[in-house]
């Protein structure tokens, strides 16, 4: 019942949509010698859907249609370039722009509770990738 009322008053976002650039997988976390911050932005937004937060992923190479359809990616976009991608909207408000969160910034910015355990500090620091 506490998530719930934290839910209903809008406390914890329930959604999450991410705008990334181009890449070689729908992920974003590509190749041999992926980013730190990709990757643990990947392994946050896994978080969040354990969390009960219903979580989307648009890559602009793979579903570009996603960019276009959203009035506030397309608007972000064409004042700011593609620099303002990953671009993340939580139940419909841009919350970062530019910038792949860490676990701890997404839980803060969609109002979840994190604490970190040794276990998941180190999982955070193993490379990932989709793509071998």
């Amino acid at each position: 019942n506490y998530l719930l009322n934290l839910i209903m008053e809008k406390k914890i976002m329930t959604s999450i949509s991410v705008y990334e650039p181009v890449g070689c997988c729908s992920s974003g976390v590509c190749g041999p010698e992926v980013e730190d911050s990709m990757a643990g932005f990947a392994a946050a937004l896994s978080w969040a859907k354990k969390q009960g937060v219903a979580v989307s992923v648009y890559n602009l190479g793979h579903q570009p249609g996603a960019f276009a359809e959203n009035a506030d990616v397309k608007n972000a976009i064409e004042k700011e370039g593609l620099d303002c991608l990953p671009l993340v909207i939580a139940d419909e408000k841009i919350i970062s722009k530019g910038v792949y969160l860490s676990k701890s910034a997404l839980a803060e910015k969609v109002g979840l509770n994190f604490k970190e355990t040794q276990d998941e500090a180190k999982e955070n620091n193993t490379n990932q990738s989709c793509c071998g």
